[in-house]
């Protein structure tokens, strides 16, 4: 009984037991999400047909955000479940030329400067007697 035990055991070690172990499975996902993170060129989208180590379907999503383009590549990990702990994730982000922040502050900048220029004026037509609200000549203030 011995000897066959044995022998199971050096097949098993010679074939490499199983299969990858499940760290082997996570590296091999990393290292697939990185390379067609990679890939991204800093655009509105991104699509990929890769699938994870697991054998299942990579999600890519690209988020515009005030600054940039977020890009999120996921694997739903060894259960397959998606959003839980086990998944693997990764991210890039790549600055727009679209900033919406510059677009608001130009556009508050022009509307401040406007008010004041309409202030300045108002100031100077009321100093010179011409501005709305100023008695006109000859008349007096009723009682």
């Amino acid at each position: 009984m011995r000897p066959i035990l044995i022998a199971l055991a050096a097949v098993g070690f010679l074939s490499g037991g199983c299969g990858p172990s499940a760290r082997e499975l996570h590296e091999r996902t990393l290292s697939t999400l990185n390379t067609e993170a990679d890939r991204w060129d800093g655009g509105k989208t991104f699509d990929t047909t890769e699938v994870d180590a697991y054998g299942r379907q990579i999600s890519a999503t690209v988020e515009k955000t005030t600054f940039s383009y977020e890009l999120e590549l996921r694997s739903n990990g060894p259960d397959g479940l998606p959003k839980n702990s086990d998944d693997i994730v990764v991210h890039r982000s790549k600055r727009h030329g679209e900033t919406t922040f510059t677009d608001e502050a130009a556009k508050a900048v022009e509307a401040v400067s406007g008010a004041a220029a309409s202030g300045t004026i108002k100031g100077i037509r009321k100093g010179l007697g011409l501005g709305a609200g100023e008695k006109k000549a000859g008349e007096e203030k009723k009682k």
